[in-house]
Parts: C-alpha cells; structure tokens; sequence
C-alpha cells in the first residue's frame, strides 16, 4: 500500500511537471496574480524579492488581480509559478499567456492577394478596407441553413465553365441528362445545370465573366487551390440571359423564381433553396417607367424569399437623376452595389446615387475564377455585386433556427430583414457618405453578427415598440465585435455612444433622427484593449447606460 501511494504520489508530480513543460505560450518574467481581498502587492514583492518580483500593472483592481514582472534569469519560471501559487496571501496565479485572434484563414494559395476578403495592405491597398471575411469564417463556413437547407445563390450572366475545379455549381439531379423529357414537372427540359435564357434550353455554354463571378460568390475554400469566395461551401446555379434582350432577361429570373417556388411547393423535394441572385447587367440611362415588367420581377423574387444583388453602371453619373436599369427599379428586395477600390474609395468609374444605389462593395482588380480552370483580375460594378449576393447567402448560414421557421412561413417580410442586416452592417465611408442609402462598404462579418443574434437579443417583428429600451449587449463578454441592441417607440433624435472606464468616448454607433423600431448596432473593438467599457444611449428624455467587457 505505501509502495503504490508513492507510485501515485511521484505520478503526480511527473504529470504535473509534464504539464507545466508543455505551458510555454506565455510572456517571460511574467505573472498574473489574484491576491487574496485586501492583501497589498508588496506583501508579495516583499517575499519575492530575491528574484526583483514586483507589481507591473493592476490588471482588475477591484478583484486584486496585478500583472507582476520578475527576473526570469534568477529561477526556473515553473518553479516561480508553483512557490507564487503556494503563497499565503495568494488565490490564484498563472502565467501570462500569449492569446492570438482567432481568424479563419483558408489555405487557397491565392487567398493572399484577394485583397477585397482580407486587406493587409498588399498592391498598396489600405489595411482593412475589406468585407472582414476571415473574422465572419470564424462564424461559419457552412453552405447549410440551420434547418439543413443548401444555400443555392443564382447568377445571372453570360454563361458558365461548369468545369471549373474551384467552383461547385449546382445541378438538378431530379431532371435526366439529354432525354429530353421534363422529368421532374418544372416546365424546363433538361436543365440539368441550370438554364440557358439566349436559347431557351438546358445547354449552358461558356463564359469568363460569368465564371469570374460566380467564383466572387462561391469559390470553394480551403481547398489547396486557387481561390476563396465569400461563401466556401455555397452551390452555385448558373443562369444565360444577361445581354440581349429584355424578355431573355425575364426567362432568366422566371427559372430562379420557379426553382424556389419549387422547392418550397414541396418542402425541398424538388427545385432549389435559391436565396439571392447576382446580376452584373444592365441599361444605361434606363427609366424604371419603361421596364414595368423588369422592375417587377425584383418584387415576384422578394416574395419568394431571393434577395436581388444588381450592378450599378460603370459610368461615374447620378443614378438618382439619370437614370439605371436595374439599379434605379424601386423595388425593396433589390440591393443595388457600386464599386470600390483597395483603399475605400468610390471607383471613379462608377455610378452612385443617395436614393438608389444602396452599398459599396470591392469591384476593382478582383481575382477570382476564370476560363476553365484559371484565375484573371477583373474590374467593375459585376465584381462588387457578387460579393453582396454571396454575403447574403451567408446570412442564411449564420440565421437562427426560430427565424429560419418564421421566413419559411413568411419569406417575403423576412427577407427584407436580411437586406436590413446588409445594410446595417457596412462599414461607414466617406468616399460613399452622401452618394449612396447606407453610406458605407460592405461588411459580411458585422452583418453576419447582426443576422446571428436577430431573435437571440429581442424580438423584432416590424412593430413599433411600447417603450425605450437599451438592452444587455450579446456576446458579453466579447472579442472583438458585439451587438448592441435598442428599441424607439417613436421617432426621435438620438445617440449611442461608447466610452471606456475613464470617461473617453471610443467609438460613435448612432448620432441622428432614427424612425420608431427596434434597432441593432454593431460595436466592433479590435482596435480597443481589453477593459470594460461603457454604452449609452440617449433620446428623448430617456437615457441609459450599461457595461460591457472586451477580453481579448
């Protein structure tokens, strides 16, 4: 008996030293302690002070937890953690460990140089003028709802290289290759992968601008190859008709439409859980007046749940008082997208408008898909809207199951919240304030946050609530980005504003008339040092304050 409890005893030890040997993550000659209540840290000091152990910072104070500093060449760091921890007037201590932010980085080997998913500064772009994409990965990278749904984004273009290894097109196997029989009652013959509006068939031939694009929305990720889209996981459904005529157009959506409804007909049996579409055509000086029936068709595909991401054109006019088609159509399901460049600025080639162009998105010197089995640069408004539509995809990915349900019920209605989380989202810019309806840049991750935390914070059913509220933020604590949340149960004047522990204003989330609703506000920190701060929302006789902590 007394020969096994030594065993157990020198076991112990050898796990315990085992496990010390493997804590090497962590900033040398440092500790973080927790005194016990009301113990000063030069009683510490005092005890250590044959190693120079002393109190570097208090790291929070109210609880008695101090970073102290010692001279690491003086003894063992294991040693000094174990003899600290023993203390008597201690109740914790550790090592101060290195803490990395967690973001998700695809190992395409050209992810390096898409500056538009994640600026480091590369080709002279300006850090960070990007949509965020590794920090909303860290979200998810599934192509799936959490209802299980495959998220199917439609584009709408010239034509397709179905072959593309970096791209997973979407394909009807209900429907028999060539048989020429309309094998599963969708009113098309043989559209196996997809539709061809140009010739009104299943045959879909080839094209670079279209590859390009739909690798924009989708490239596969983290596949040891070539590229990432914004969504890694995401089907692609190739749809002809986007030059021509009008009517070629209209085939074009009348197949997106019909493979929702479809799919919804017969709770996802058949057809295709088409969420968005993505269209980089247009006519120039085009008046909404002319093209009832275009315009039109943006409405049929909202009420099926597809939100319509259009390019605006590539002509550096007023949207608002020239005219466009579509991005001048008045209807609420369109998001229309100008382009931006790798530093934030509006491309001098394209359009904008205060009234109708809604966002910004990169569109200059985007790589992405090409040929059969390529990669080019291309620049436009066409490589700025696929990045919406796959960002809208996402949203879908990231959505709670309880209002998965609900926008089944109701899709119309819902997916109106999603463009509203698009376009809250962006990162405000002052090369778009005042030329377009959000005055900002697309952001998939604030958007994604947004979108995740729709139901998880506070109800939000389009009705006007019955009081002022601030509500608690989620995630608390966070890093980097949390979401604030606030209801105005009328129209008013307001502000929300962050402050740390000392009073300073850090950041400036609302400041203007807001209509009566509920809203959500993204706060994101990244730039900001652990702490506590503060938020404060201030309206109409009614103010608020409440804490939050950043842990980084």
């Amino acid at each position: 008996m007394k020969k096994a409890l030594i065993v157990s005893i020198l076991l112990i030890g050898f796990i315990s030293v085992n496990i010390f040997s493997q804590d090497n993550n962590y900033v040398h000659g440092e500790l973080i302690v927790m005194l016990k209540p009301n113990v000063n840290p030069s009683v510490l000091s005092n005890s250590f002070g044959f190693i120079n152990l002393h109190p570097k910072e208090a790291v929070v104070q109210y609880m008695n937890i101090w970073l102290f500093e010692y001279n690491y060449s003086l003894m063992n760091a294991d040693n000094v953690l174990s003899s600290v921890k023993n203390h008597s007037s201690v109740s914790m201590a550790q090592f101060n460990h290195y803490v990395s932010q967690r973001v998700t980085t695809p190992n395409d080997p050209s992810f390096g140089v898409q500056w538009a998913l994640n600026n480091t500064g590369q080709s002279g772009g300006t850090p960070d003028a990007d949509i965020d994409a590794p920090e909303a990965w860290d979200l998810t990278t599934s192509g799936l709802t959490a209802a299980g749904d495959t998220i199917v984004i439609a584009i709408v273009d010239g034509g397709f290289f179905l072959t593309h290894p970096d791209i997973k097109f979407w394909k009807n196997y209900h429907e028999i290759p060539a048989n020429g029989i309309d094998d599963d009652n969708n009113g098309y013959i043989d559209d196996v992968n997809g539709w061809n509006g140009y010739n009104n068939n299943g045959t879909i031939t080839t094209d670079n601008h279209g590859t390009h694009c739909s690798g924009i929305a989708g490239a596969r990720g983290n596949n040891s190859i070539g590229v990432s889209g914004v969504n890694w996981n995401v089907q692609i459904m190739g749809v002809q008709g986007s030059s021509g005529t009008e009517s070629i157009v209209l085939r074009a959506y009348g197949y997106v439409l019909k493979q929702r409804r479809m799919y919804d007909q017969t709770n996802g049996q058949f057809g295709a859980f088409v969420v968005a579409t993505s269209s980089s055509f247009g006519v120039d000086y085009g008046q909404p007046s002319n093209y009832p029936l275009w315009c039109a068709f943006y409405d049929s595909l909202g009420n099926a749940g597809i939100l319509s991401a259009a390019a605006t054109a590539n002509l550096n006019i007023n949207i608002d008082v020239q005219g466009d088609i579509p991005t001048a159509c008045p209807s609420d399901w369109m998001i229309s997208v100008t382009n931006t460049t790798n530093t934030d600025a509006k491309n001098s080639g394209a359009a904008y408008g205060l009234l109708t162009i809604d966002l910004g998105a990169p569109g200059t010197s985007v790589y992405s898909t090409y040929g059969a089995s390529g990669y080019s640069n291309l620049t436009g408004t066409s490589m700025a809207t696929p990045h919406v539509a796959g960002a809208v995809a996402f949203m879908y990915s990231v959505a709670p199951l309880a209002w998965l349900q609900a926008y089944k019920l109701s899709p119309g209605p819902y997916s109106l919240q999603v463009k509203q989380k698009i376009m809250q989202g962006v990162d405000p810019k002052p090369a778009l304030l005042n030329i377009t309806v959000s005055g900002g840049r697309l952001n998939i991750f604030n958007s994604a946050l947004l979108m995740q935390n729709l139901t998880g914070i506070h109800g939000n059913n389009g009705e006007v609530p019955e009081n002022f509220k601030l509500y608690q933020n989620y995630p608390n604590p966070f890093n980097p980005a949390t979401v604030i949340a606030f209801d105005m149960p009328k129209d008013g004047f307001a502000t929300l504003k962050i402050y740390n522990t000392i009073g300073q204003e850090v950041a400036e989330l609302v400041n203007g008339t807001l209509k009566a609703g509920s809203y959500q506000k993204v706060f994101n920190a990244k730039d900001l040092p652990s702490g506590i701060y503060f938020y404060k929302l201030v309206t109409d006789n009614f103010s608020e304050v409440k804490k939050m902590s950043l842990i980084k």
